[in-house]
């Protein structure tokens, strides 16, 4: 798309992606060793972490809501490729 488009590519890595996403169940952990909670006690998770098993579908789910509040529009089945047109100004989301 970048070249048959005459397109500038940029790439962007988003810190802190995974811990941004409300959690849709709910989830208890033990604290690591070095950390103490009373006996019998755990901590129960607000929101996702990396290395929980759904946290890259949570987040996947929390993008595209934005993308699309925002009109970008899903490109093919997968809904992982995003694009945006706007008066001549093209954005491609993937």
């Amino acid at each position: 798309m970048e070249t048959q488009d005459d397109m500038d590519l940029y790439h962007w890595d988003i810190q802190g992606a995974f811990m941004t996403s409300d959690l849709d169940t709910e989830i208890y952990m033990d604290l690591p060793a070095r950390y103490s909670l009373p006996e019998g006690k755990c901590i129960r998770l607000k929101k996702s972490l990396y290395g929980l098993k759904q946290a890259s579908a949570l987040y996947h789910e929390n993008l595209e809501a934005w993308l699309l509040e925002y009109c970008f529009k899903p490109v093919g089945a997968d809904r992982v490729i995003f694009r945006y047109d706007r008066g001549g100004e093209k954005l491609i989301l993937s």
